[in-house]
This record gives C-alpha cells, sequence and structure tokens, in this order.
C-alpha cells in the first residue's frame, strides 16, 4: 500500500544552527528510494514557499503544506489556503511598534517586515536563509494576503505579554529558539493542512507518515497513521510520536525509513 509522508523542514531536513543548510545526501537517497517504491513526499513546515531554502526547495517534491497547514499546494495547485485577517496584522504590527519587536507575515512570494534595515532582523535572515529578494517592509496590511506569521521578542520576559496580546488572533508556538515564536491562525495546523490534502486526493489518514522536531509538529504527529519524533525534537513532539528515530546528522530519517521497511 503506497503512503504519503509529510516532512517537516527545520531540525528534521535541515538544522540552521548545525549549518545543515540543504537535504542531507542520505535523506536524498532515502527520499529518492520512497518515491521509487511508489510513495508520495511532501514538505509540511511553518515556512512559506519563498522561505523554503534552495537545498531543501531544489528536491522534487510531489507537494506543499507550508505556513503550519494554513497554505497547501500541489501539483503547482493551491488546494487549501487559510488567509490571516487584516485587523490581526495590524493588531500585532501596533504591538510590535510599541515594544520594538520584530513581525513577520508571511505569503507565497514575499514576507512583509517591520523594518528590513534592522539589525536583528538582518542576523535572523542570515541564521534561517531569508532571502532579501523576498523580504516587503513596506506594505498595506489590507492589500496583503498572508497565511502564517512570526515575532521575534528581545527577551524571555516579554513572552507572558505577547502572547496575551495575540492569542486571541493566533496559536502561538514557540520555536526551539527561546525568542521566536510562529503566529498560526488560530485552529490552523499542519494537521488540519495535510487533513485537506488528504482528502483532495481521496485517500485515507491511515496511510500517512510524518516526520517532525518542533511544537509546530506535534498535532501533526498525533493525526497521521504514523508520527515519527526525530531524536533531536522537543519532549512534547515526542511524548505524541508512535516512534523516535536519530537526530538529524545522524541520519534519522533514514534510519526510521529503513525500521518500518519503506526503504
Amino acid at each position: 500500500m503506497s503512503k504519503l509522508l509529510f516532512f517537516d523542514i527545520d531540525g528534521t531536513l535541515i538544522e540552521c544552527n548545525l549549518g545543515i543548510y540543504s537535504i542531507t545526501d542520505s535523506t536524498k537517497q532515502a527520499l529518492d528510494e520512497l518515491k521509487q517504491n511508489g510513495h508520495d513526499v511532501f514538505l509540511a513546515t511553518g515556512r512559506c514557499k519563498c522561505f523554503i531554502t534552495d537545498g531543501v526547495m531544489s528536491y522534487p517534491f510531489s507537494g506543499y503544506v507550508t505556513c503550519n497547514g494554513a497554505y497547501v499546494e500541489y501539483n503547482g495547485q493551491s488546494v487549501y489556503k487559510a488567509i490571516i485577517p487584516s485587523e490581526a496584522i495590524k493588531a500585532t504590527m501596533k504591538f510590535c511598534e510599541e515594544h520594538n519587536f520584530n513581525y513577520y507575515f508571511e505569503s507565497t512570494d514575499y514576507i512583509y517586515v517591520r523594518d528590513s534595515s534592522d539589525k536583528k532582523h538582518i542576523e535572523f535572515c542570515k541564521t534561517w536563509g531569508m532571502k532579501p529578494e523576498t523580504v516587503i517592509d513596506k506594505f498595506d496590511p489590507d492589500e496583503i494576503e498572508t497565511y502564517i506569521g512570526m515575532i521575534v521578542v528581545n527577551q524571555k520576559e516579554d513572552i507572558p505579554m505577547m502572547v496575551e496580546a495575540l492569542s486571541p488572533y493566533f496559536d502561538v508556538q514557540r520555536h526551539q529558539s527561546d525568542c521566536s515564536f510562529d503566529l498560526t491562525l488560530r485552529g490552523v495546523s499542519k494537521a488540519v493542512g495535510i487533513s485537506e490534502l488528504v482528502r483532495k486526493l481521496n485517500k485515507d489518514i491511515k496511510d500517512t507518515i510524518a516526520f517532525g522536531d518542533g511544537r509546530n509538529d506535534i498535532e501533526m504527529l498525533e493525526a497521521v497513521g504514523l508520527g515519527i519524533a526525530m531524536g533531536n525534537a522537543v519532549v512534547e513532539a515526542k511524548a505524541v510520536a508512535d516512534y523516535e528515530t536519530a537526530r538529524i546528522e545522524d541520519d534519522g530519517i533514514q534510519k526510521a525509513l529503513k525500521k518500518f521497511e519503506l526503504i
């Protein structure tokens, strides 16, 4: 029986903090073998398409569950999208101006930011592979279509007030970093995006497998037929996964696929 396999990016396919910006050779080989065996491979990421590093985007995936499930694409066509309302964008912009935090609102082609010349923003882009040509800091929040936000606070003490201010609009999900967070529309998750894609393809959720490591992978790992947490995953992701594999730098994806006899 063919499977649909979903792979998170950061901490699963790549690890920017370790200088791994491209899919490793062992993982590419495993993905190729999966496809040769009749399975379909997809990305399932918090990133939007234009924020996916070239070393990941260059691989021929069957489709993309991006923006934590808010934008789903198959064979080059959008099959599902959940658009952030302008009032949520405006509230975030106002809050960040008051507290000098950086925000990011992501579409498929552009990322809208507070100040593209800000030094912290420039460092953030360098660390995470955000392409300068995709960044726009002059825009009308009533005129843009975006599917996920991010916020970077200045210190841990800022977190409670940020969550209180933005939780009416978003599920606020902490990255592995202490001070950056996804702003995912309430009620949206990678699990929702995957379910929409499975329905579109007339498949069964029981025939899905997902690999992840972060807090934004929890719903996905719970929803799919087989949820696999990377060895470097946060404890919350490991707690809901069906299986824990090795770390990204120890060929965790390849080892798990061999364990379950998919390659």
